[in-house]
């Protein structure tokens, strides 16, 4: 039984906020608004008159900041925002100019004039581009589609733009509906798309289960389906594309989250498919004439071949697929359980693989001879500890110089250019501003025990100013989920609005996320998601105990997922914390299944309709656990009754979210602040909603600059005051 088949239960007074747009709903969020700034903010009630903000957004537009290029044909493409170009401009130079301190740009796309013009708030949403492979046009790169979202959803246009004419295309183009629309070019000519073609062409997740071949001039609807998943899937979709000069035309149907079925085009039977045999719960890919597999749990082939968990395996396609196991190179295996694959790069001769080992980042670099079809290893780099190393192929069909970025909580991003192999001989291009004062500041690699032993690692930054050994004001930052890892970063917002201002940022690196691989993700996940909790508590309570700060001056942050996690402490770990943001969250894991794209997580979290997962659902839900968290107070935390009805058990609480969320409804945040005000227990709560922005919970550098101000001042200003009244212990 899915959650779609099961009874759903009788909606609460409260699913009004449901209604995105309605009338009453925004009454409601205006008036929380309202009360959310007048209480941040100060007598002006705006965002923007507060000294963070100017800092902030200086910050975002930044002139001097690395612009994130990609090289296309003779161009780097760059997507930049600042205070003149404030949806932004889609721009490009020449590498050899972008090597230069001071690089000239040229104007491909302004989205500031187009959604003037088009009277739309266009978001940009990034390019595609049409890859001609080798030949005789393989240096011409003219067409690309680039899609846009109008305020910041995930739903996009997308459209066929001329990068020579910098024009959209007019004549027989491409052009999708807004939408969750793939897009994948076979040919000039040719396109496989998915989009909403009636019923059964959409998963309960919102996103497309079939694909059809579209021609140039075709009306949409009577493109060709070539490829259908299964209902229930969570998507289906191709992609056709060439490696170094081999051909892949590959499909895949997304059974959940991190279980998918890979399918190929048959070496012995053009116009055929195969399906690609690996584990579902193993990731594909390719490098020239060999597919590269990521092993997310053991692998026994043949009983020939054993590989790890999280090992990285090469063989040739061809033979691969012909169902050929004798010609595996092993590129990466663990050394033991606190090792994980995090990501590879290439560039035209060279693979590199990247891990995290112990929370070391290191690169394991493999040259690929294309006579014999073979790899060999080269060498390993390794990163400076709480540091974070990455490199990437300039032109990874063409050359074999490479982009390196370096970058760590104190030291801002340099972006760099190296020849593979030798990463380590980089020449520095381009540094980011540092924005702050880093003297008597410092970062360390810590372990808190968890509430079952695991030892749990989280990076401490202190911030100056800080006396020797006096407790600090600190922000506790956290996700633990969809096998994402945390790792060190530079980021000035931190630094300008906490470490300056003497206070420490904590980072937490619990089970649930990826820092050790799929078996670290896998132990918080469904059922076992109380770990995740477990683990951030437990860090909570080593900042404490090591004294660091006190639970009264220790606030933690976290978005989405993450902000379900903050969303379970300010309910089951209220009496750590003395103020909690939760920003664009997950509360209501009942509800969750019914609204965007709930359904997709459901190997994450558990399905509501399966008894034995609906109880462990309802066991961490924050929406549910209001009520019992009143009497937890008193009970565990030794607050009277009276306190704990009128909420003094609840650390001072900002929930920030976005009208134009169709990822997380908003109404996970909005429910949650009704109920709380129904039961009395929201004096300390804030709500704060951007009505443009997606799951991002802003769409340009002001928006972003505000948005920030508001969190980040609440907690400065809450932090500092450490004021909560918890009660003896």
């Amino acid at each position: 039984m899915s959650a779609s088949d099961a009874k759903t239960p009788d909606p609460p007074e409260d699913v009004f906020l449901e209604d995105l747009r309605g009338e009453r709903s925004m009454e409601w969020v205006k008036a929380e608004n309202e009360r959310a700034l007048a209480a941040i903010a100060g007598p002006t009630g705006k965002p923007e008159d507060d000294p963070m903000f100017a800092k902030l957004r200086a910050i975002y537009d930044d002139k001097k900041k690395i612009p994130n290029v990609r090289l296309r044909g003779d161009f780097v493409y760059n997507f930049w925002q600042d205070e003149h170009h404030v949806k932004g401009i889609w721009r490009r130079t020449t590498m050899e100019d972008f090597k230069t301190p001071e690089p000239t740009w040229e104007t491909v796309l302004d989205v500031d004039a187009l959604a003037a013009r088009e009277k739309k708030s266009w978001v940009w949403k990034g390019p595609s581009f049409l890859d001609y492979g080798p030949g005789d046009d393989d240096n011409r790169v003219d067409r690309c589609v680039v899609k846009l979202s109008d305020g910041g959803t995930d739903a996009c246009t997308v459209r066929e733009f001329d990068v020579v004419e910098k024009a959209f295309v007019e004549t027989d183009a491409f052009v999708l509906p807004p939408g969750k629309n793939s897009f994948c070019w076979v040919d000039r000519d040719t396109a496989w798309v998915g989009h909403d073609f009636g019923e059964g062409s959409m998963s309960p997740s919102g996103y497309p289960l079939t694909v059809r071949e579209w021609k140039r001039g075709q009306p949409l609807e009577d493109a060709v389906e070539i490829w259908r998943g299964e209902p229930g899937d969570v998507v289906a979709a191709g992609s056709a594309y060439w490696d170094k000069g081999h051909r892949y035309k590959v499909w895949y149907r997304a059974q959940t989250f991190y279980d998918t079925e890979h399918f190929a085009s048959d070496p012995d039977a053009p116009g055929e498919m195969v399906k690609i045999d690996i584990p579902s719960d193993f990731s594909f890919n390719t490098f020239a004439d060999h597919v590269v597999i990521h092993c997310k749990s053991e692998w026994v082939v043949n009983e020939e071949h054993t590989f790890k968990a999280g090992s990285v395996v090469a063989h040739p396609a061809d033979a691969f697929l012909r169902g050929e196991r004798a010609a595996f190179t092993v590129l990466y295996s663990p050394a033991d359980e606190r090792c994980a694959y995090a990501g590879s790069a290439e560039t035209k001769d060279y693979v590199m693989v990247h891990t995290l080992e112990h929370m070391v980042t290191r690169v394991y670099v493999w040259r690929f001879d294309r006579e014999s079809s073979s790899f060999s290893f080269v060498k390993t780099h390794v990163a400076e500890n709480c540091q974070s190393f990455g490199a990437s192929g300039v032109d990874s069909e063409r050359s074999n110089e490479l982009f390196v970025t370096t970058d760590g909580f104190l030291d801002p991003v340099a972006l760099s250019t190296a020849t593979a192999p030798d990463l380590e001989d980089a020449t520095v291009l381009k540094t980011n501003t540092a924005w702050f004062d880093t003297a008597g500041m410092s970062v360390e690699l810590r372990e808190a025990t968890s509430d079952d032993g695991t030892k749990v690692p989280y990076f401490l930054v202190r911030g100056g100013g800080i006396a020797e050994g006096a407790p600090a004001p600190t922000v506790l930052y956290g996700y633990g989920g969809f096998e994402i890892a945390m790792t060190p970063g530079y980021s000035a917002t931190v630094g300008e609005s906490f470490l300056s201002k003497g206070m420490c940022y904590a980072v937490a690196c619990i089970r649930g996320g990826g820092e050790f691989g799929a078996r670290w993700h896998r132990a918080a996940k469904k059922e076992k998601r109380w770990r995740a909790y477990e683990d951030f508590a437990a860090v909570a309570k080593d900042l404490v105990s090591t004294g660091v700060t006190t639970h009264a001056t220790l606030g933690c942050m976290g978005g989405s997922n993450g902000g379900l996690l903050t969303g379970a402490m300010m309910t089951h770990y209220p009496h750590l914390f003395g103020a909690v943001v939760s920003q664009c969250p997950l509360l209501d894991m009942e509800r969750y299944v019914l609204l965007t794209s709930g359904p997709s997580w459901i190997d994450e979290y558990g399905d509501p309709a399966k008894p034995e997962e609906r109880e462990a659902l309802l066991g961490f839900s924050p929406y549910h656990n209001l009520e019992k968290s009143i009497n937890d107070a008193v009970k565990r935390f030794g607050f009277d009754e009276a306190s704990a009805k009128r909420g003094d058990h609840v650390p001072a609480t900002l929930f920030t979210t976005s009208t134009a969320d169709d990822r997380v409804h908003p109404s996970h945040a909005r429910r949650v602040v009704h109920k709380m005000r129904a039961l009395g227990i929201g004096g300390k709560v804030l709500y704060h909603e951007m009505t443009e922005g997606g799951h991002a919970g802003a769409a340009d550098n002001v928006a972003r600059a505000k948005v920030k101000t508001v969190e980040n001042r609440f907690l400065v200003d809450a932090l500092k005051r450490g004021d909560r009244g918890l009660p003896a212990r």
